[in-house]
């Protein structure tokens, strides 16, 4: 029976990754670049992928457990039947932030972000009047560099706001990390093994 923990790479990497070390899980070294690391337990393994194809690991049903922030579970609108449970690691925000405190055209807002349909549902919700463009990679490399003047993004620290003396208007929300499992996926796995070991092994 072999147990897949997925881990996000990304902002949460490293605290994920402390987590499952103070749950005595530790990562084998990975000299091969082999898809699935192994961990100091039998049968239980460590995939580490890229953001955004959690979704198709999800829909394919190739994972059991996965570490995933709110933002990702907003942004896509997951609504799927998965217990989970609250990690308290990386508490962050999304953020409105601006390269200018002062905003000449209220009357329809341009923005750039990765997170639209959390924006989307938040103007909406304030009756405001945008455009949303979506943006991968470095968002706040937009609002420095003055190719727009409003962006959506996490914002931890906010040290990145201040050394590039942008500005950050509104605070919309704070996320958090949750730990995901599929339960129905690990009754199977575990009734499949159980199956294999006291019931075809028994008419050996």
């Amino acid at each position: 029976m072999k147990i897949i923990i997925c881990l996000p790479k990304g902002r949460n990497l490293k605290e994920s990754l402390f987590f499952l070390l103070k749950k005595n899980l530790k990562l084998n070294k990975n000299k091969n670049r082999k898809l699935y690391i192994n961990t100091n337990k039998k049968n239980i393994y460590v995939l580490i992928i890229k953001n955004n194809d959690f979704k198709i690991y999800k829909k394919n049903n190739f994972l059991d457990f996965i570490f995933l922030g709110s933002d990702m579970i907003l942004n896509y609108y997951l609504n799927f039947f998965y217990n989970y449970k609250y990690l308290k690691i990386n508490t962050f925000f999304i953020s409105i932030i601006s390269n200018s405190s002062y905003i000449n055209n209220l009357k329809s807002l341009k923005f750039y972000t990765k997170y639209k349909k959390i924006l989307k549902n938040y103007l909406n919700f304030k009756n405001i009047k945008h455009k949303i463009y979506n943006m991968q990679g470095s968002v706040e490399n937009s609002c420095i560099l003055k190719s727009s003047n409003l962006i959506l993004d996490i914002s931890e620290s906010g040290s990145t706001i201040k050394e590039n003396k942008i500005i950050e208007i509104k605070k919309i929300s704070v996320f958090n990390n949750y730990l995901i499992y599929n339960i129905n996926i690990l009754y199977i796995k575990i009734f499949t093994y159980l199956e294999i070991i006291y019931v075809k092994n028994k008419h050996k």
